[in-house]
């Protein structure tokens, strides 16, 4: 597997945020539809899907200036900031709010708090809609009194890392993010919401420079594979997906999935034997009534970092 940094400019706002797993599945109904993309059939790509992920998207980083910044790690304060006890409780609302740092490689959080609290990155407004009565043609009475809707607002251009099996055409994995960016992102791109250009793309590699690591960071929602044994602590901020099928199946008797709870990004995973692993996680499946091939992505690309031996143990 190789990773490719690539970069795209929001054109309009969003309905939901850009996380790794919504726009894994978005890739998805692209390749189904043309099986040219990637050169293989969708049936074939998720084949093996548990065992060997064909492609593993992340979520969406602000970039400002060129350089990329990703959410603060979901490690205690104490970790985190070089500030004794009673400092940490008197500012602790001011340190919550240091929610980004750069990605300078390689990454180390020991005695280094580069968190930021970074302004004009996110916007997020309301806009009215209502819904007409036909027959009175009306907003009416509830339900089709006016009612808001939250819409993000991107302010910057944005990294999204993705992982491609090798031998892939990278080109084909462009052209989809393109597809989706036309036709749009997430909640509410029937409306015109969601729409971005892709501007750019590179390989990356994290390892580049690493000489010790001891912790993995995440770059999306993952489900941790747990055998007994493999990590030593995981920490985490919990995240619940109430997903719902696409395209085709959005039309379906039952288009909500059932609830799961992941690990949103920013995550932390301290493992017994740190290994040059690219990705953690583990495929979801069994989460749709209606179609029982349905799968979902509960991998994470990694980025080896560096955490507090207080927290490695």
């Amino acid at each position: 597997m190789k990773i490719y940094q690539i970069n795209i400019r929001p054109l309009t706002g969003f309905g939901s945020p850009i996380k790794g797993d919504t726009l894994f599945g978005h890739l998805c109904w692209q390749i189904y539809y043309d099986p040219g993309l990637l050169g293989k059939s969708l049936e074939v790509l998720l084949s093996d899907y548990s065992l060997s992920p064909f492609l593993i998207v992340s979520s969406a980083f602000p970039v400002i200036k060129g350089k990329i910044y990703l959410k603060t790690p979901s490690l205690p304060l104490h970790f985190l900031f070089n500030e004794d006890k009673d400092k940490l409780i008197e500012k602790r609302k001011e340190l919550k709010e240091k929610k980004y740092f750069p990605l300078d490689l390689p990454l180390n959080f020991v005695d280094n708090s580069p968190f930021e609290k970074l302004e004009d990155i996110i916007r997020v407004d309301e806009q009215v809609r209502a819904s007409i009565h036909r027959l009175t043609n009306t907003t009416g009475e509830a339900p089709f009194t006016p009612y808001p809707v939250k819409k993000i607002w991107y302010l910057t251009e944005l990294a999204l890392f993705c992982g491609l099996r090798d031998g892939l055409p990278l080109e084909g994995l462009i052209e989809a993010l393109r597809r989706v960016g036309l036709t749009g992102f997430g909640k509410d791109a029937s409306v015109g919401l969601g729409k971005f250009e892709v501007l750019s793309w590179r390989e990356i590699d994290f390892y580049d420079k690493v000489k010790s690591f001891n912790a993995y960071y995440t770059l999306s929602p993952s489900l941790p594979d747990l055998p007994k044994g493999k990590y030593k602590k995981i920490y985490y901020e919990p995240f619940v997906r109430f997903g719902r099928h696409g395209d085709q199946l959005s039309c379906s008797p039952n288009p909500f999935k059932a609830p799961l709870l992941l690990a949103e990004e920013g995550a932390i995973y301290v493992p017994q034997d740190a290994d040059r692993r690219l990705f953690l996680g583990r495929a979801i499946k069994g989460h749709s009534s209606i179609e029982p091939n349905t799968v979902h992505q509960g991998y994470s690309l990694v980025i080896p970092v560096i955490v507090p031996e207080e927290a490695a143990v």
